[in-house]
């Protein structure tokens, strides 16, 4: 019973992920801390994990559609992982030292919280003045100078919290880079697919991850895919973009709901 009720999360989760680009980690972890159990730290690392996995197929899916242009990913992603790196390994090393590990835990969630009101305000800007999508996304010349800070500051964020996807690069691509919303998705799933990968081999060096329910949610999570490539086929921008709003703003309550816990 209890595996079957884990892979009907996972499916769950995986429809979401594939559909919006949200849950990798902001809804991933309140249902690792408030379902199974997990300390910060340890949904952290199991989030991470889960998340790369859980975006393979669905990156694939995405592609196949031609909602990743290769290039300009290729470009966010170099600008994100320097960040990524430096914040997962520094928080694996905190956990080693001496320091108060639930002054970490805090400090973890916090991070979470304030991402979330930023993806919140960038949505609402989104949706009060939406912009016309660039054909070229990232110009040739001085491309990166925009992108830079807000690009470092995504990739600190999804390496110290496991947050990223639909929270934290969703909102900057759609802000920054100026994507159509389905190209959004596309992109931030196949750029934290690749940076989830690094932060969940830093996490797994210092023993945080639960390896057996990341990878029955990870089986869970395939059942969701046909379904969600229908839909994608079949919905609107708008669609997905008010969905999106309303899944970070869920995701907001329980982890706000958990800091002040």
């Amino acid at each position: 019973m209890l595996l079957i009720s884990e892979l009907a999360i996972g499916a769950g989760i995986g429809l979401v992920i594939s559909t919006t680009g949200v849950g990798g980690g902001v809804m991933v972890l309140p249902i690792l801390t408030y379902f199974f159990g997990l300390d910060a730290l340890a949904a952290v690392a199991t989030a991470n994990l889960l998340s790369m996995l859980m975006k393979i197929s669905s990156s694939y899916m995405h592609f196949r559609m031609g909602n990743i242009p290769l290039r300009q990913s290729l470009i966010i992603l170099l600008i994100m992982i320097p960040g990524t790196v430096l914040a997962s390994y520094g928080v694996t090393a905190l956990s080693h030292s001496s320091y108060n590990q639930m002054k970490i835990e805090w400090g973890i969630n916090l991070l979470v919280v304030l991402a979330i009101l930023f993806s919140l305000y960038l949505f609402y800007c989104r949706i009060r003045a939406p912009e016309k999508p660039i054909i070229q996304i990232i110009p040739k010349s001085g491309s990166m100078k925009p992108l830079l800070l807000p690009g470092t500051g995504a990739g600190l964020l999804l390496g110290a919290t496991g947050v990223g996807g639909g929270i934290v690069v969703l909102p900057f691509l759609l802000r920054y880079a100026r994507m159509t919303i389905k190209q959004a998705i596309g992109v931030s799933l196949f750029v934290t697919m690749l940076l989830s990968g690094t932060s969940a081999v830093a996490y797994a060096q210092g023993g945080h991850t639960d390896w057996r329910l990341a990878l029955i949610l990870f089986a869970g999570s395939l059942l969701g895919i046909p379904f969600a490539n229908y839909l994608l086929k079949q919905l609107s921008d708008k669609v997905f973009q008010y969905a999106t709003l309303f899944l970070i703003l869920c995701s907001a309550l329980l982890m706000g709901i958990r800091l002040i816990g």
